[in-house]
């Protein structure tokens, strides 16, 4: 029967991405114009009303390259569903608001603690956004809100416990335009806490872990936009870590200063660059950070009918023998290239989402096979920059560097502006970074479908 609900879901989800509709190819299943949805999303005009949920349907298997692990063999299903308003106050104050639940169900394994996990309904937004404050040419955002300046590689993601239910961040952040230069600063700072209930308590609370400790932090980034599309940016960014939640937690402050550049290789159009490197310091857990990191991508625009591009890329994260020393992703701990790996792999020699210790070589291509569909597969080859101290034990290795092969693949489909189909497979090949009893490959097959209103 789980075999038989894993075989139909994968077709129909293949059905969805490639069988040819005249209405889906119209995109107007339904008309957002009609008098009924305008009016729910719209009931006033200070008010602006939203909702979506997506269901996801999961499958792992020996997702820590071991199939003797207890509940190696998972299925379960995510059903994320979200509700917001906006406040027009006036035409220079709004404000914002978003409630958030993820409740999961386990099919397998049978042995699992709780097959049913009832997660909090919480508040994910919650701010107010204010324009020209005092007739200063500034945006002031206030509160609980969605941050990502730059590719987001070191600034995304806040909240990497909760698995994708949510990313925000708590604090105030301004938005200065120079008015004598095509450039945006941005000045952010952060207070968030690891117990989702220290400043809001959520609906059926269950003292839930956001993050491993308390953090603070100050984030300077300077977006330099240039003629021909190129930009320039730099940022610095300050996080203190404190106030252990978990036994993985930190302790310290990380100082990261980093630079970007993108756009297209004068010599060559089709040619796009984005380069970015960020060399880190401070302390953690005692112990002193000396660290740097980078992350590349050269892309090749084929500019034909099917938007086909190929890419080459690289990602340097440095390593230490001491995970304490590692590079630290700051707030980029997200599942950026992988699921498998910056997840439950992640964790065999580190913490979850860490990602450190690591040079990743990639190689992808996409493509648009036709309207509102693209196609995207890559491949990544995987080092340790050093061999960890734990070797030998967790299924480590005493000498090897070479973490593996993942091949990925992602269809996403977008039916029209309500409803989009997304469809994610890893395969996981370990390397001699680990030893015979993590040898197995791991197996990753997610769908999702989101509805939105």
């Amino acid at each position: 029967m789980k075999r038989l609900l894993l075989t139909t879901i994968i077709l129909l989800s293949l059905h969805v991405a490639f069988a040819p509709s005249p209405a889906w190819a119209t995109g107007k299943v339904f008309d957002v114009e009609d008098e009924p949805m305008a009016r729910f999303k719209h009931p006033a005009p200070w008010l602006d009303l939203g909702a979506d949920f997506r269901f996801r349907f999961i499958y792992d298997n020996a997702r820590k390259a071991s199939k003797n692990e207890v509940g190696h063999d998972r299925i379960q299903q995510r059903y994320r569903t979200r509700l917001w308003a906006k406040i027009k106050h006036s035409e220079d104050v709004i404000s914002s608001i978003r409630l958030v639940a993820e409740p999961r169900y386990f099919t397998r394994p049978p042995s699992a603690d709780r097959q049913f996990v009832r997660h909090e309904f919480l508040f994910d937004r919650l701010n107010v956004t204010w324009k020209n404050p005092f007739n200063l040419p500034v945006t002031a955002v206030i509160g609980r809100q969605d941050i990502k300046t730059g590719t987001g590689w070191l600034l995304l993601d806040p909240t990497p416990l909760d698995g994708g239910r949510t990313s925000f961040f708590d604090g105030l952040r301004l938005i200065y335009d120079l008015p004598d230069r095509d450039s945006t600063a941005h000045l952010l700072l952060i207070n968030d806490y690891a117990n989702s209930s220290k400043w809001l308590k959520p609906f059926n609370d269950r003292d839930f872990d956001l993050i491993e400790q308390d953090e603070k932090g100050l984030v300077l980034y300077l977006n330099n936009r240039l003629p021909e599309g190129k930009e320039h940016d730099y940022y610095f960014i300050y996080k203190n870590d404190r106030n252990r939640a978990i036994s993985t937690g930190f302790q310290g402050e990380i100082y990261t200063f980093g630079t970007m550049y993108h756009g297209r290789f004068n010599s060559n159009k089709n040619l796009e660059y984005c380069f970015e490197f960020a060399p880190q310091f401070g302390h953690k857990n005692g112990k002193q950070l000396n660290a740097f990191g980078t992350n590349n991508r050269v892309t090749y625009h084929y500019n034909d009918a099917k938007k086909n591009r190929v890419f080459f890329g690289y990602e340097y994260l440095s390593g230490n023998d001491d995970k304490d020393k590692n590079f630290d992703r700051v707030w980029g701990r997200t599942d950026q290239w992988s699921i498998l790996h910056t997840g439950d792999l992640d964790s065999i020699d580190g913490r979850k989402y860490d990602s450190s210790n690591l040079h990743r070589i990639n190689l992808g291509w996409i493509t648009e096979p036709f309207k509102n569909c693209s196609v995207e597969t890559n491949y990544h080859l995987l080092f340790a920059d050093d061999n960890t101290s734990a070797g030998g034990t967790n299924g480590l290795s005493k000498g090897g560097n070479f973490r593996g092969q993942l091949i990925r693949n992602e269809i996403k489909y977008s039916l029209n502006e309500h409803i989009s189909h997304r469809v994610e497979t890893e395969l996981f090949f370990p390397g001699d970074f680990y030893n015979k009893t993590r040898n197995d490959i791991a197996v990753l097959f997610r769908y999702a479908i989101m509805l939105t209103w």
